[in-house]
């Protein structure tokens, strides 16, 4: 039967290809539009899903990671006081701003931890290492933000708010939606930023190991006024939840995508179902010598398999091109989870759009196709 759906494929190469037009363009456009948003997203949570082996500790008016009201570093005190925390780890993010010799400037995401750990970042090292932070004036910043920071290389020297900074090393991935990290020391963010050494951005906290960690967490949240503590996962899952909720990022994307679908589904069944009525005496010609609709179901059926499988390679060749072509600017992810769906896709599309097809040939009588 497979040498049967071949040649019935192949009979109408102009139909066969427009067949694979619509579902490679489908799937290409549902992949690169879920691609693009995952990135994003990841882009706006990833100081917190970089940093989810920490209990975070952030102002009770904080609700996402990106809003963080300065905390007293009187509370890190009273966090070691808790049962169960083991060290607390401040802190600091603010904004900056680099000036090249050039003259460019650039905007600045500093992110400032505390050696030696340097809980909450620098994430994805590449080049370099975090205990280079200690020397005078170091950052690390991301090796794909290059164009945006005047493709400055380790070595190099430049201002941020004012003041000389070196390059002393760089990650591979570790950035924030449209803006730059840069990486240094807490002391050093303090300085950059005219923040006060008795403030904080938010508390890291790591627990005894013999703790359960929501334990820990409902405790500090009992015994501490005016502070929030997540869970690292869920503070990351708040703050997509949060991001969701005021922004149109997830309803835009995801109305492209049903768009994607319903485009692929219209030109994959049209066509199926030209296809199958410019072929109708051949279908009715099998049924006449007794083919059950069984058969002619599953003749139509491995097509759609075939065209799903042709189909997916395709989109899939050209996604990961896609991917090479934009990794400095997106860094996209082909996760697993994602190629699963869109093997699903392709095949509802396919299968789908064949129902079109199908419906109309078992209703087909023998006798009819003399009569055609």
């Amino acid at each position: 039967m497979l040498e049967d759906a071949f040649r019935f494929l192949w009979y109408d190469k102009a139909k066969m290809f427009g067949i694979l037009f619509g579902i490679v363009l489908s799937v290409f456009l549902i992949g690169q539009q879920l691609g693009i948003c995952f990135s994003l997203l990841e882009g706006i949570v990833s100081l917190a899903s970089n940093n989810t082996q920490y209990i975070w500790v952030v102002s009770e008016k904080s609700q996402q990671v990106n809003d963080l009201p300065a905390l007293d570093m009187r509370i890190a005190r009273e966090l070691m006081s808790v049962s169960g925390v083991k060290r607390v780890n401040p802190i600091v993010v603010s904004g900056a701003t680099a000036k090249f010799s050039n003259g460019t400037k650039a905007a600045l995401t500093l992110i400032g931890t505390t050696a030696p750990t340097f809980a909450g970042g620098p994430w994805k090292l590449a080049t370099g290492n975090t205990l280079d932070l200690l020397q005078e004036g170091a950052l690390i910043t991301d090796e794909y933000d290059g164009p945006t920071l005047n493709n400055i290389t380790i070595g190099d020297h430049f201002e941020l708010n004012g003041r000389r900074v070196v390059l002393v090393g760089q990650t591979r991935g570790a950035r924030g939606l449209g803006v730059a990290y840069g990486f240094t020391t807490i002391e050093r963010a303090r300085m950059l930023s005219s923040i006060a050494s008795s403030q904080a951005s938010a508390f890291l906290v790591e627990w005894e190991n013999s703790m359960e960690v929501g334990q820990v967490v409902r405790t500090i949240n009992a015994e501490i006024p005016g502070i929030k503590a997540w869970e690292g996962g869920a503070f990351t899952e708040e703050t997509l939840s949060y991001t969701a909720r005021t922004s149109g990022i997830v309803a835009s994307f995801g109305l492209l995508v049903v768009f994607a679908i319903i485009t692929g589904f219209a030109i994959v069944g049209l066509t199926m179902y030209s296809a199958v009525n410019d072929r109708i005496r051949d279908y009715g010609t099998v049924k006449a010598i007794g083919g059950n609709n069984g058969m002619i179901r599953k003749l139509i059926l491995l097509q759609a398999c075939i065209y799903s499988a042709v189909g997916f390679v395709v989109a899939f060749v050209l996604l990961v091109l896609f991917v090479q072509a934009t990794k400095t600017a997106l860094d996209i992810q082909l996760t697993a989870g994602l190629i699963a769906f869109l093997i699903g896709v392709t095949l509802f599309i396919s299968i789908l759009g064949s129902l079109l097809a199908m419906r109309k040939i078992t209703r087909l009588e023998p006798v009819q196709i003399f009569r055609i």
